[in-house]
């Protein structure tokens, strides 16, 4: 097996028993196999939402509860009773529980949060990576832009963290590279559904950023605040090609 089938086989199964194999023996295929499986147990964890104890019991006894009452209220004398009446119970409760059940899981999921509100929290949760000082190669950058379809001329600077995330459900490119005013973020998203937000920037206590739409992806920038974050992605949008 050579590194393209490897990396056919990786993204068609990444928990293919001979992609391991072969991964034993070479770094940088065992990187691009833990990306992966680290991918997958994001997303595994992400859609693992637990459904509250009890939920279907409560949903069905309030059901049960308005069909008793609705049974016990008198009708007028001589009106005969209606297919839709008779049938007004059971409807009533499958009503009941389709609604729960999707408030329940609307409100649950992640699909609400805004793209920039995601990128900071994102951010946040990985700061440690910002401590990281060994450089990342164009070639290892490419490899997982070319998943997206993609590629870059050249590094915007010293690149020293690049990996795959989940991205609100997407799987996306996570880099993180050196500048003169600090680490700049980077976000490489499929542009499947594009973000409402897209083109515009925004900011908190800490951080600024900027989401740029383009041909395949969007790309969202997060850097310090008071930084020229506009040039910032002016200079890593020039860099990237689409294959």
């Amino acid at each position: 097996m050579d590194e393209l089938e490897f990396r056919r086989r990786l993204y068609a199964d990444p928990f293919d028993k001979d992609v391991h194999e072969m991964a034993k023996n070479n770094p940088d295929l065992q990187a691009q196999l833990d990306d992966f499986l680290s991918f997958e147990a994001a997303m595994k964890e992400a859609m693992d939402i637990p459904v509250p104890e009890g939920l279907a019991d409560r949903i069905i006894a309030k059901a049960q509860e308005a069909q008793t009452s609705e049974s016990m209220t008198p009708e007028a004398p001589h009106k005969p009773v209606t297919w839709y009446r008779r049938h007004a119970g059971p409807f009533a409760m499958a009503a009941s529980i389709f609604v729960a059940t999707s408030v329940y899981f609307l409100s649950a999921t992640p699909t609400a949060v805004h793209a920039n509100e995601y990128a900071f929290e994102h951010v946040y949760h990985e700061m440690g990576a910002f401590k990281l000082t060994d450089a990342v190669s164009l070639q290892k950058v490419n490899e997982k832009l070319a998943t997206f379809g993609a590629k870059l001329d050249d590094l915007p600077g010293k690149v020293t963290y690049a990996t795959f995330c989940n991205y609100r459900g997407k799987k996306s490119l996570h880099m993180i590279y050196q500048s003169e005013d600090g680490p700049v973020t980077v976000f490489v998203v499929p542009r499947e559904d594009s973000f409402r937000e897209s083109g515009r920037s925004f900011v908190d206590d800490r951080f600024s950023g900027l989401i740029n739409p383009m041909e395949k992806a969007d790309v969202i920038l997060v850097a310090n605040l008071n930084t020229p974050i506009q040039q910032f992605a002016a200079d890593f949008t020039s860099q990237m090609e689409w294959l």
